[in-house]
């Protein structure tokens, strides 16, 4: 019997979620396998490193190689500290902040550190400028 569980988030790249999960305080580890409370075996292209240095048996793949646009987390929810709708929500919001980010420095738009601010209701607010 196995406790993973995939959950799709709304993440399509790879190097944003290694960036959230920095911002978040985890580590991350490439092309790995991760292992549930009853030794079940699931390959990730990315895994999540906990604080401590672990391997947590939380990760993230590709649902179709092929297409590789989609993302979904893999996880065994009872094995880690924290709730899976809190993990996979900030994620994505990160995600996309970063997309975001990319998006207006690819267009010239610019937008320093504290431009950025979480409000009252947790949401992502960023100021972006642009000098014509």
């Amino acid at each position: 019997m196995s406790h993973f569980e995939a959950y799709v988030c709304k993440v399509n790249n790879l190097d944003f979620v290694k960036k959230a999960l920095t911002e978040m305080g985890y580590g991350h580890k490439a092309n790995t396998t991760i292992t549930d409370y009853y030794n079940g075996k699931v390959k990730v292209d990315l895994a999540v490193v906990g604080a401590d240095g672990r391997l947590l048996p939380v990760g993230f793949r590709y649902k179709d190689k092929e297409a590789s646009n989609e993302l979904e987390c893999q996880a065994d929810w009872y094995k880690v500290p924290f709730g899976e709708k809190e993990f996979t929500n900030r994620v994505a919001q990160l995600h996309d902040k970063y997309t975001v980010v990319q998006m207006c420095e690819e267009n010239r738009w610019n937008i320093n550190d504290e431009d950025i601010t979480l409000n009252e209701s947790g949401e992502l607010e960023i100021l972006a400028t642009n000098w014509s």
